[in-house]
């Protein structure tokens, strides 16, 4: 029984931080308010970002890291940026650095793209 909680704590450890990297991963630093770490995109593949957190949780600076992600279009990268700045939160604590770093890994997936324009003409 103990192995089986343990096993079970194990995964739900990892999909918390499953694209969460650098130290904030290495710290532990647990997310209050988790993101879907997926945008629609015409074909799968991968944004990286360098994120800074503050001792509060929140994302102060989400810098696109080119180098590291497959996808380079302006439309996925700015939607994967507004998406972890306004949503993705950690938990708070002294204990933390005063910026906290790490990268966050978006990942494209094929889908109907949303649009959510409210100046977009109808259709």
């Amino acid at each position: 029984m103990k192995i089986a909680f343990l096993i079970l704590f194990i995964f739900i450890s990892h999909q918390a931080f499953s694209q969460v990297f650098g130290q904030i991963f290495l710290d532990k630093r647990e997310t209050l308010n988790t993101i879907d770490f997926t945008v629609p995109y015409s074909k799968e593949g991968k944004l990286v970002f360098d994120i800074r957190v503050n001792v509060d949780g929140k994302v102060t600076s989400c810098v696109f890291v080119k180098e590291k992600s497959t996808i380079t279009a302006m439309g996925p990268m700015i939607e994967a940026k507004n998406k972890i700045l306004q949503h993705l939160v950690f938990k708070k604590g002294v204990g933390y650095p005063e910026f906290h770093e790490g990268f966050v890994q978006i990942k494209t997936v094929p889908g109907a793209v949303q649009k959510n324009d409210q100046f977009a003409p109808p259709n």
